[in-house]
């Protein structure tokens, strides 16, 4: 795990910290965070293949190797 590819793009590390701290929606983060949704969405998929978020429907989790980081980044 690497917590250098989340932190090395803001988008990466904004919408890991949300989903960390328990909010689900990307359309929520997107708009607290004046994220255009577009960019928000693709940022949560890069997350999804990098195997640090499961998607559900339209929201996300953090999988069980996003777990284990946000514990280390904590």
């Amino acid at each position: 795990m690497d917590e250098g590819y989340i932190y090395s793009n803001k988008f990466r590390k904004i919408i890991f910290d949300e989903v960390a701290s328990g909010e689900i929606n990307i359309k929520r983060i997107a708009k607290k965070h004046h994220i255009i949704l577009t960019v928000a969405k693709k940022v949560a998929e890069e997350l999804v293949t990098s195997n640090y978020l499961d998607k559900q429907g339209e929201d996300y989790n953090l999988s069980k190797d996003g777990e284990k980081l946000a514990e280390q980044i904590r």
